[in-house]
C-alpha cells in the first residue's frame, strides 16, 4: 500500500501560493530529454516555461507547455517530502500515481504506463503492437506534422532525438537497439489539403480506411492513430470509423488513440478502452501539468495477454522500471533498466492535481466556463483587423465549447508569427514598454499550408480557477471576469505586436525576455 501521505499531498496547498522549492525544481526538470532542460541563464526550458508557478505571467500556451501551477506544485512538493522519509514505498507510490489516472480514465483491469512525454508513449505503443501483432507493422499516423515533429520517427521504432530520459546521447533516425532488424514502415494520413484547408471528416475516414487495406494487402499488420485532438483542434478518423476499420482488419491492427492534448472528455476515453483501443495522454497540455509527463492506457483485454512483454534494450534509454506495472516485470529482463523516474512522478503528481479537480466540476459549469471562453476569443479577434481565426469558417459559427484556437496574425506570415511569439513572451523591448510588460505565452507557431498559427488555449487550472469562484459565491460572469480581463490583455498585446510588425516587418522590433 501507497503511504497515504503520498495521496493527501496531492491536495496540499489547494488555494496557497507555492512557496520556492530549490531541491523540487530541480526534481521536476529531471528524467527528460533536451526539451525540458533548463537554460543556466534563463531557467525555463525550450518553451520558455520555468520549473517553478509562475503566476504573474499569462498562461495561454497549454497546446504546448504550461508553468506548473501552484496547486500542482504543492502536492509534488508534498510528495517529494513524502518521498523522502525513511521506509517510503517507492514502487508502490507510483503504482498509486497509475490508479489515480486509471480511477479517472480507465476501468477495472486497464493498465497505465508511465511516459517522460507524449512522443515517448508513441515508442510504448509501437512495443505493445509488437508484442500483440507479431508480424511486420505499418504504422497509420493521422497529420504528423499536427501532432509532434518526433512523432514520424518514434513511430518506426527510432530515435527521435540526440537525446533521451536516462541516455544523454542518441543517434536521431536509428532504430533502437533491439529493433535493428524490425520491419517498420510508416504511412501518412492528411486532415488538411495542400492549402490548409481541413479536409472533410468522411475524407479522412476514407483516407484512413484505405491506408490500413493497403498494409493488410501487403502482409503487414497495422497500428492506426486516430487523432483526438491535434495542434490545431483537428481530429480524424472518426472513433465510428476505427471501430469499423478494427472489426474488418480481424485482429490484424490496432487502434491507438492520440488523446495527448487531453481535450477530449473523460467518458471518450473511458469509451475508447471498452472498445479495444489503446490511448495515450499527458499530464502537460489541457491538463496544465509541469512539461513532459504522459502515459499510455491499455485496456484491460490488451493488459492481459502482455504480461510477458519483453522490451528491447534500446529502451533503457527512455524507460525506468517504476514506469510500467510490477505485473509486466518480465519486461526488463534484456537490459538494466534505471529503476524509477521520479521526476516523471512528481510531474504527474502535480497534474493529477489539477486534473482530479477538474473532474469533480459539474459538467454543465465547465462546459459555461469554455462557452465564456470562446466569446472571450472572438471578441479579441474581431477587435484586431490583424487576426484571424485560421480556421475562421468553424470558429465564427459559435456552439462549440472548444479550449484551443489558432489564430493568425497578418495572414499568417511565418517569420512575423514567430517575433510575435517571442515578443508576447517579453518584459521589455522596442515596443515593450510599461502597458505591455506582463509576459504572455501562447502555443507555439504551426505552419498549416504555408501560414503559421499561433494557438490560444484554455487549459484546467484556468477553468478550476473560475470554479472555485463559483464555489465561493459569485455568479458565473464575475468568476469569469478575472479570466476575461486577462484575455483582453493579451489580445491588445498581441494586436499591437501584429500592427507593429506588420508595419516594420520586425526591423525596429528588439524585445526580449
Amino acid at each position: 500500500m501507497a503511504d497515504p501521505a503520498f495521496a493527501s499531498a496531492s491536495r496540499a496547498g489547494k488555494d496557497a501560493r507555492a512557496a520556492k522549492n530549490p531541491r523540487l525544481d530541480m526534481m521536476l526538470v529531471s528524467g527528460g530529454d533536451e526539451r525540458i532542460w533548463l537554460d543556466p541563464v534563463t531557467r525555463r526550458n525550450r518553451y520558455g516555461v520555468p520549473a517553478a508557478p509562475a503566476p504573474d505571467e499569462l498562461w495561454f500556451s497549454s497546446s504546448t507547455a504550461s508553468a506548473v501551477s501552484p496547486r500542482g506544485y504543492d502536492a509534488a512538493g508534498g510528495a517529494l517530502d513524502a518521498l523522502s522519509r525513511p521506509g517510503a514505498d517507492l514502487a508502490g507510490w507510483f503504482d498509486e500515481i497509475r490508479a489515480r489516472i486509471v480511477a479517472l480514465f480507465g476501468a477495472p483491469g486497464v493498465e497505465v504506463v508511465l511516459t517522460a512525454s507524449g512522443t515517448e508513449a508513441g515508442l510504448a505503443a509501437l512495443a505493445v503492437a509488437k508484442a500483440l501483432l507479431r508480424r511486420p507493422i505499418a504504422t497509420i499516423v493521422v497529420a504528423p506534422e499536427e501532432t509532434g515533429s518526433g512523432v514520424p520517427l518514434a513511430a518506426t521504432g527510432a530515435h527521435f532525438a540526440g537525446t533521451a530520459a536516462f541516455e544523454p546521447n542518441v543517434e536521431k533516425g536509428a532504430p533502437l537497439a533491439g529493433w535493428e532488424n524490425d520491419d517498420v514502415v510508416m504511412r501518412r494520413v492528411a486532415i488538411r489539403d495542400p492549402s490548409g484547408y481541413p479536409r472533410a471528416a468522411a475524407e479522412v475516414d476514407r483516407a484512413a480506411g484505405l491506408a490500413v487495406a493497403e498494409a493488410l494487402r501487403m502482409g503487414r499488420a497495422t497500428l492506426l492513430h486516430l487523432l483526438d485532438s491535434s495542434k490545431t483542434g483537428r481530429a480524424g478518423p472518426r472513433r465510428a470509423a476505427a471501430r469499423e476499420i478494427l472489426a474488418s482488419a480481424r485482429g490484424r491492427a490496432l487502434v491507438l488513440v492520440d488523446a495527448s492534448q487531453l481535450r477530449c472528455s473523460f467518458d471518450d476515453i473511458k469509451a475508447d478502452l471498452a472498445a479495444g483501443f489503446l490511448v495515450m495522454i499527458t499530464g502537460s497540455k489541457f491538463a496544465g501539468g509541469p512539461p513532459f509527463c504522459g502515459a499510455l492506457l491499455i485496456p484491460a483485454d490488451k493488459a492481459e495477454t502482455l504480461r510477458d512483454i519483453a522490451l528491447p534494450p534500446g529502451f533503457a534509454a527512455y524507460a525506468a522500471q517504476s514506469d510500467w506495472p510490477q505485473s509486466f516485470g518480465r519486461a526488463f529482463e534484456a537490459e538494466n533498466f534505471a529503476p524509477a523516474n521520479l521526476g516523471l512522478g512528481l510531474r504527474w503528481t502535480a497534474a493529477l492535481a489539477e486534473i482530479e479537480t477538474y473532474a469533480k466540476i459539474e459538467a454543465g459549469l465547465r462546459d459555461e466556463i469554455k462557452m465564456r471562453f470562446v466569446e472571450a476569443a472572438r471578441r479579441g479577434v474581431a477587435s484586431n483587423a490583424e487576426l484571424d481565426f485560421l480556421d475562421a469558417e468553424n470558429w465564427r459559427l459559435g456552439g462549440k465549447p472548444a479550449t484551443l484556437f489558432p489564430i493568425l496574425a497578418n495572414h499568417g506570415d511565418p517569420a512575423q508569427a514567430r517575433l510575435i511569439y517571442e515578443a508576447l513572451r517579453a518584459t521589455r523591448g522596442a515596443l515593450v514598454g510599461d502597458d505591455y510588460s506582463r509576459a504572455c505565452h501562447v502555443g507555439q507557431p504551426v505552419l498549416i499550408g504555408g501560414r503559421a498559427a499561433l494557438r490560444l488555449c484554455l487549459g484546467m487550472p484556468q477553468v478550476n480557477a473560475v470554479a472555485e469562484r463559483v464555489g465561493q459565491g459569485l455568479d458565473i460572469d464575475a468568476a469569469f471576469l478575472p479570466l476575461r480581463r486577462d484575455m483582453e490583455f493579451l489580445f491588445r498585446k498581441w494586436g499591437a505586436l501584429a500592427r507593429h510588425i506588420g508595419a516594420t516587418g520586425g526591423l525596429t522590433l528588439a524585445a526580449s525576455n
